[in-house]
C-alpha cells in the first residue's frame, strides 16, 4: 500500500536547480536512503516529504490517515525543558498527554504537600490508563537510556550538542507513525549505538526514508536507494552494496550510448560542413536530427566539491596541551590531566563513547571553552578552523544561491 506519492518535483535557491520533476512512491514498512554527493538536495526533499518546505513545481500526496515524523539536521529545542519534555513534543494526544503529566509530576515533586497536585496528578494517571500511555513512556525512557541519555529531567540547555541531538532522535523514534524520516540519524552516536539503532529500525513496522553517509549502515537498514544526482533521481532496488552494482551497470549503459552518439553526430557534422540544404523532407529531418544530437550532450560528470583554507607559514610546534582539565557540574571531570603535543603534519582523530569529552576537547582547542586547570598554547602563526556540532553560528535566515542541501 502506497503511503506518499512525489509527483514531478522541482525545487531550486536562485539560480540553484537542485531537482527538476522527481517522482517516486514510499509503501507501507518500506526501507529508503537518499544518497547523493553534497549539494544535490537530499535534505531540501525531506523537507519537502515533511511538508517543512514547499516545491516550486508538482505535489507530494500523502495517506488521508497518515501520521509522520521528521528528525532534521539541526532541530529546534526548548531550552527550559528536560529530557522528557522536550520527547514528548508530538502533538498526538498520548503525547499532549504524556507532556502535560511530566510537568505535573515536576511541580508536585517541589510541592508535595499540594492536594490540588495529587488530585491533578491522579486524574492524569488515569487518563493515561485509558490511553495506553505508560508503555510509550517505560519505552521513551528506555529509548534514551539506549542513547546514553540517563538523567531524564536535565534541561535541555544544559546538554552538548551531541546528547541534544541523541533526545532529538529519541522524540523521533518514539512517535507512533507510519512515516518515518529521519536526516543524518548516526550523527553523534558511537559504533555500539549504531548497532543498537540499526536493530532498532529493522524491527520498526512503519516506513522509513533516511539520508546518511555510513555505507555500511545503509547496507544493513534499507530495501531500496534514491540517488540524487544533478538534478535527476535514479532508483535502485536492494542496499547500498547493489546500488553500486546497478549504478556502475548504469553509468557503462551511458557511456555506451554515448559513444555511438558521437560517432553518429561525426557523420552528421561531416554532411553538415558539406553545405546541408533543408530543401527536401529528408534534408529537414536530417538536419533536425543533427540538432537533436547536439542537444542530447550527456551532462557532465559530477564534480567534486574541494574545500581550500589560506594559511601561513607554519612552525614545527602547531599545539600543546599541559595538565588539561575540565569538568562540569553536572558530569563531574570529564578530561583530566591531559598532555599532548601536536606537530604540523599530524592527523589525529578523536574517539570515545558518547559523553567522554570529544567535543569538549575540541572546544578547549578552538578557544571556545576555558580549562579548568593546565593550558593550551598555539604556535605564532597558527590559524584554527572549526565545524562544530550545532551550526550556532550560522544565520538560519540567510540562504546562499548554491546552498548545501
Amino acid at each position: 500500500m502506497n503511503v506518499l506519492t512525489a509527483e514531478n518535483l522541482t525545487k531550486s535557491y536562485g539560480e540553484k536547480v537542485l531537482f527538476t520533476d522527481i517522482s517516486f512512491g514510499i509503501d507501507e514498512g518500506e526501507k529508503i536512503g537518499i544518497i547523493g554527493v553534497n549539494g544535490t538536495g537530499k535534505s531540501t526533499l525531506l523537507k519537502i516529504l515533511a511538508g517543512v518546505e514547499w516545491p516550486d513545481r508538482g505535489k507530494v500526496t500523502r495517506g488521508n490517515s497518515l501520521s509522520l515524523e521528521y528528525l532534521p539536521q539541526n532541530p529546534d529545542f526548548e531550552e527550559t525543558a528536560t529530557v522528557l519534555q522536550q520527547v514528548f513534543k508530538g502533538n498526538s494526544p498520548v503525547m499532549q498527554l504524556l507532556r502535560e503529566y511530566e510537568m505535573a509530576l515536576e511541580k508536585l515533586n517541589d510541592a508535595p504537600e499540594q492536594p490540588k497536585l495529587q488530585q491533578t496528578l491522579i486524574a492524569l494517571g488515569q487518563q493515561m490508563d485509558e490511553l495506553d500511555a505508560w508503555q510509550l513512556e517505560n519505552e521513551a525512557k528506555a529509548i534514551l537510556s539506549k542513547l546514553g541519555i540517563c538523567k531524564f529531567e536535565t534541561l535541555i540547555g544544559t546538554l552538548s550538542g551531541g546528547q541534544r541531538k541523541r533526545v532529538a532522535l529519541a522524540s523521533a523514534l518514539i512517535s507512533p507513525t507510519d512515516l518515518l524520516i529521519l536526516d543524518e540519524p548516526t550523527n553523534h552516536i558511537d559504533n555500539d549505538t549504531v548497532d543498537w539503532l540499526e536493530q532498532y529500525l529493522n524491527k520498526r513496522k512503519g516506513a522509513l526514508v533516511m539520508i546518511t553517509h555510513d555505507r555500511y549502515f545503509l547496507d544493513r537498514v534499507v530495501s531500496r536507494v534514491l540517488e540524487l544526482d544533478q538534478g535527476r533521481l535514479y532508483p535502485y532496488p536492494g542496499n547500498y552494496s547493489r546500488f553500486l552494482e546497478l549504478k556502475a551497470e548504469r553509468e557503462e549503459q551511458v557511456d555506451a550510448t554515448e559513444r555511438k552518439r558521437q560517432n553518429l553526430f561525426r557523420n552528421e557534422l561531416a554532411w553538415m560542413r558539406r553545405g546541408a540544404k533543408a530543401r527536401t523532407t529528408k534534408q529537414k529531418a536530417r538536419i533536425e536530427r543533427f540538432e537533436k544530437l547536439v542537444a542530447d550532450k550527456p551532462m557532465a560528470a559530477t564534480d567534486r566539491i574541494e574545500i581550500t583554507a589560506g594559511s601561513s607559514r607554519l612552525g614545527k610546534r602547531i599545539l600543546e596541551c599541559t595538565h588539561v582539565q575540565k569538568g562540569f557540574s553536572d558530569r563531574g571531570v570529564v578530561i583530566k590531566d591531559f598532555n599532548y603535543i601536536l606537530l604540523r603534519d599530524d592527523r589525529i582523530g578523536i574517539i570515545g563513547p558518547n559523553g567522554s569529552g570529544k567535543s569538549t576537547l575540541l572546544n578547549l582547542i578552538a578557544g571556545r571553552l576555558t580549562p579548568d586547570g593546565g593550558s593550551l598554547e598555539l604556535g605564532a602563526t597558527v590559524k584554527i578552523g572549526y565545524f562544530a556540532q550545532e551550526n550556532t553560528y550560522l544565520n538560519p535566515e540567510i540562504r546562499r544561491s548554491d546552498p548545501e542541501r
